[in-house]
This record gives structure tokens, C-alpha cells and sequence, in this order.
């Protein structure tokens, strides 16, 4: 697995909590609202790898993230002490394809990070270890929580040092094994393995539907490598939304605003439902009356929201990235005095997404405004990173999208 480098406080005691009010210029560059379709759009995506076969799936789609028990004692997003000695610290992987509705001891809270590939310029690049389609009892784990058991009772080590490389195995030796947490083994995803560990990745997947009831009703378990998360520095963490489930929004609350004191960086919190059955799909869902941190003043209003989607180009002749941007009615209906403020909105919300960053042709302001002009009322634009910048004559003659 190649690893890519793309990719005045004014203070209100409200319904309860302290409520915390910052500017604008503090505040996401992405709303809550994107958030939580973005969070909804990877949890549904499934790709076999995330564009080469040695980059497993959950690079880039899918959603990595933490049960977290919120206190004054230490930073809900800092590794343990032991985890720190280990090397190696807990997250849940959830997917459509990879359900369950319960998390570690019933947590109802915690965070979530952004997908490797498309963790922001500046944030840190988390190392994925390995995968247990259940609960993998890694606490009790050698060699990063991802070895052998202590008090196992069969071979408890990773799989492919048992020749262990499929699903059906992995279930294989859980029957045998009468359904041992212990004594399963983990897929190795790490980064050396390569395409190996999209393979491992993929067959860890298919195993939680072999033990479709038990995965259902227990978390899977991925283990982080702990050198890849320095929480001395906050700011630096990929930390794309605070989540809860029912009963756990004050922890949330919490966690929101001892991030921001600590990092200066506000990120959402996210109510997450996790699916009561396989025919169910989670949800993820932004309230404005759920945050503990609020904008005092919001951005110019021109984008409504985005959402990045990879389609074939007929121009490229391959597939690229295309920025699909909804325009509020300010924005549609915004004149030429204003081009730049809606580019410069645009440019803070999305500009330093990989995705942009790392296919960037010099066109997208032109496109924008070419769309202000010929498509003004279209339900979307789409704008392609990759594009050149142009002649405003030659991007309209090329129906925004010139080559």
C-alpha cells in the first residue's frame, strides 16, 4: 500500500450547558451540515480499493472512529498510557457493508477522523495496523494490540502468519475456536503489506457477514498506530466530527469544547444512529441546537453545500474528480462584483481538500465563473480540479469544461 500525499467569546448559559459563541473566522470551513453528508456519502461508498491495489478501502470510504469516555483528567482524543506502551490504540470501522449497533461497553460518544486520503493539508496521516471483523480483546495483544493473546487457548496471532487469508477461514477457525473473541485472529492492513493488505482488509469485511449475528451485535476493532497521532499537537488532528448516539450529546458537548480550547479548531458534533439490524443503514444528522460552540457571524452564504464525486471525463478520457457545488440563491444569483467573495468562499471550504490540492489545473475559478454565466440556474455545478486555466471566451465555448 503506496501511502499517498494527497491526499471575543461571548458566553450564554443555554438549556443546561455553557454555550460558546466565536467568529466566523474561527469557525469550520466546512459546515455541519456538509459534515454529516460527507460522514452519510463515505459510509455508503464500498470500493474494492481506493484507486490502486495496494490502497484498501478504508482510505477512502467508510468511517474510522473512537468510543470515548469524556473527563477533566486527560483528553478524550490522547491514547492511554498503555496504549502509548503498546504502540497501538482502538477505533470501529463502519461501513454499510461492515454494520453493528452497539459500540465498546455500550459507549454512546466519541470522534470521528477523516479517511487517510482525505485528511486536510497540515493534518497528521493516520497508520492503519489491523482489522478484528469482532472485538479483538487487543488490550491483552502483543506487537501493537494486533498479536498474540494472552490467555488465548489456540493460535491467537495474526492471520496470515497462520495461513489465514480469507473469510471463510477467518469464520473456519472462529467456529472451531466456539466463537472466542481471544482467540481470533486479526488481518494485517498495515502499509508495507501492500496489496496484501487490501486483500486482508477486504476478506476482514466479508467475515463480519459470515458472523453476521455476533458482528451485528459487537464492534469490530482497528488499531491505529499511536506514532501516527501526536496529541501535543491538537490542531493537527484529524478529527472531522464529535458524535453521539442517544444518551451521550453533553458528552459530545464537552468534547466539542475542550477540543476547541485546546486546538482552537471547532468541528461539529454529529448525532450518529447506528442501524437495529442488517436491513437498516446507520445515519448521520447536524443540528445547529446540538452544538456547544456556535458562530457568531456565518460565511457569505453563496454555497449551499458540495460533495466531491469521481466520474468518467470525456475530454480526459479517464475518471477524475469533479466538485459538484450547490449555490445558495445568493449565490445564483451573484454578479460580477461578487465573483471573487463566492470564489473565496469556495476556495476556504474546499480548497485545501486533496482532492483539489493534488489535481489542481489552475481552472476552478474560471469554471465558477463560466457556470455564473451560462448556468446560473443548473440544480449543481461541476467543477473539475484538473482543469486548465483559460480564456473566459474559450471555457463558455467549452460549456465550462475545457481541456
Amino acid at each position: 500500500m503506496k501511502s499517498l500525499n494527497l491526499i471575543v467569546s461571548v458566553m450564554l448559559v443555554h438549556c443546561g450547558f455553557l454555550l460558546l459563541y466565536v467568529p466566523a473566522t474561527q469557525a469550520l470551513e466546512t459546515s455541519g451540515a456538509q459534515v454529516a453528508f460527507e460522514l452519510q456519502t463515505l459510509y455508503n461508498d464500498t470500493p474494492v480499493n481506493c484507486g490502486s491495489p495496494s490502497m484498501p478501502g478504508f482510505l477512502c470510504s467508510g468511517l474510522i472512529f473512537r468510543a470515548t469516555i469524556p473527563s477533566p483528567a486527560y483528553k478524550s482524543w490522547a491514547p492511554s498510557g498503555p496504549a502509548i506502551a503498546s504502540g497501538g490504540f482502538s477505533f470501529s470501522y463502519l461501513r454499510v457493508d461492515s454494520e453493528f449497533k452497539r459500540l465498546v461497553r455500550d459507549e454512546n460518544n466519541g470522534f470521528i477522523i477523516f479517511p487517510p486520503l482525505y485528511a486536510p493539508v497540515g493534518k497528521q496521516k493516520v497508520s492503519v495496523l489491523c482489522m478484528f471483523p469482532v472485538d479483538g480483546a487487543t488490550n491483552i495483544r502483543n506487537e501493537n494490540g494486533c498479536g498474540v493473546a494472552q490467555g488465548a487457548t489456540s493460535n491467537s496471532d495474526l492471520c496470515h502468519r497462520q495461513g489465514i487469508y480469507t473469510a471463510q477461514q477467518w469464520y473456519d477457525k472462529r467456529v472451531a475456536d466456539n466463537f472466542s473473541n481471544v482467540n481470533q485472529c486479526g488481518f494485517n492492513v498495515r502499509d508495507e503489506a501492500d496489496e496484501k493488505a487490501t486483500s486482508s482488509f477486504n476478506e476482514s469485511i466479508k467475515a463480519m457477514s459470515l458472523d453476521a449475528t455476533r458482528s451485528l451485535n459487537q464492534q469490530n476493532e482497528m488499531r491505529l498506530a499511536t506514532t501516527s497521532w501526536d496529541a501535543s499537537k491538537p490542531a493537527t488532528l484529524p478529527i472531522r466530527a464529535f458524535f453521539y448516539l442517544p444518551g451521550g450529546l453533553a458528552d459530545a458537548q464537552y468534547d466539542q469544547k475542550e477540543y476547541f480550547a485546546a486546538a482552537n479548531v471547532l468541528v461539529p458534533v454529529i448525532a450518529m444512529t447506528l442501524p437495529g439490524s442488517r436491513a437498516e443503514d446507520a445515519t448521520f444528522t447536524f443540528s445547529a441546537d446540538d452544538q456547544a460552540i456556535k458562530m457568531a457571524d456565518p460565511l457569505d452564504g453563496y454555497i449551499k453545500y458540495a460533495r466531491w464525486i469521481k466520474r468518467y471525463d470525456p475530454g480526459s478520457k479517464k475518471e477524475e474528480w469533479s466538485l459538484s457545488v450547490v449555490p445558495t440563491d445568493k449565490g445564483r444569483e451573484a454578479r460580477a462584483e461578487s465573483t471573487e467573495a463566492v470564489y473565496a468562499e469556495l476556495l476556504k471550504r474546499y480548497g485545501d481538500d486533496p482532492r483539489w490540492v493534488n489535481n489542481d489545473g489552475g481552472g476552478m475559478r474560471r469554471q465558477l465563473v463560466c457556470h455564473l454565466v451560462i448556468s446560473r440556474y443548473k440544480p449543481e455545478w461541476n467543477m473539475e480540479p484538473f482543469r486548465p486555466n483559460v480564456s473566459h471566451d474559450s471555457a463558455v465555448a467549452a460549456g465550462c469544461n475545457p481541456i
